[in-house]
């Protein structure tokens, strides 16, 4: 929760009881804002520790869209008794809007963006990448280059939401980006930057979770984002090619294990990272 607004659930639930008109988000001020941005972090729509902060921008926006999309509810922009009822009963029982998840998770942590939270982001990311792989019985070199993956994937640790907007990503049919809206819609999330309508889909069948219908979950719920990580890396979903191709009892190859991702991209750096990595293992 942000260290500057912090509401519990009880408290927003209340607030969002309160509401009897439309209310357009210009007119929200600080506490419902805080309330419904709240209730959206309860379902991973939003960061509960960024941005939770009474003031509406275009993260808040973005995920009372999806909210109200997924929910078949009018006026993406405004709350009314209706929405705020559904709202209330949403983050009451997340499951029944993002879906259950199927597969075992690392205990969630605090990611937070930006450069000056980078330190603790990485203490807090590589602990869960650690548990995650070694629990697969995957080897340190394994263990290094998804590392480095995560590493190269989120800036060093300070994001997990790719920069660009990700419409240059539009009509690209081999990322399964067929519909209109698609590159934006599935730009790179989570510590290995998913991209793509084809990959989210693959996730959401995977994982039991929404995130077709809801993607920004993917960059909300760190843990969520670390086993794809290191499920798709293992198991090669990302572009058919599995990390012990490249890295194995017997074989170290750093630099064409980053074909397991994205081909030869950056693929000196990221070697040079896992060799960082496994000098600290």
């Amino acid at each position: 929760m942000s260290q500057d607004v912090f509401m519990e659930l009880k408290e927003a639930q209340e607030i969002l009881g309160q509401i009897d008109k439309s209310n357009p988000s210009a007119q929200w001020g600080e506490q419902l804002s805080t309330a419904v941005q709240r209730a959206l972090a309860e379902l991973y729509l939003l960061n509960p520790y960024d941005d939770v902060d009474g003031t509406i921008g275009p993260r808040t926006r973005g995920a009372w869209g999806f909210f109200k999309a997924a929910q078949n509810l009018p006026d993406p922009d405004a709350i009314d008794d209706t929405a705020a009822r559904v709202l209330i009963q949403a983050s009451s029982n997340p499951a029944g809007l993002i879906g259950q998840v199927k597969v075992n998770l690392q205990p969630d942590f605090e990611f937070r963006r930006g450069a000056t939270q980078k330190s603790q982001n990485q203490d807090n990311s590589a602990k869960a990448i650690i548990d995650a792989a070694s629990s697969l019985q995957l080897n340190k070199g394994q263990i290094a280059y998804i590392l480095a993956t995560a590493e190269h994937e989120s800036d060093s640790f300070k994001t997990l939401e790719e920069y660009a907007d990700g419409s240059r990503y539009e009509g690209r049919k081999d990322l399964g980006n067929t519909q209109s809206g698609d590159g934006t819609r599935f730009k790179g999330r989570g510590y290995v930057q998913l991209t793509g309508r084809r990959n989210y889909s693959a996730y959401a069948g995977i994982t039991g979770i929404e995130l077709v219908k809801l993607p920004v979950i993917l960059m909300n719920w760190p843990a969520l984002s670390v086993f794809v990580l290191v499920d798709g890396m293992q198991r090669g979903v990302y572009t058919g090619r599995r990390l012990d191709e490249f890295v194995n009892d017997s074989r170290q190859d750093f630099h064409n294990a980053r074909q397991v991702v994205n081909d030869h991209d950056c693929e000196q750096k990221i070697a040079d990272q896992a060799n960082d990595w496994l000098s600290s293992l």
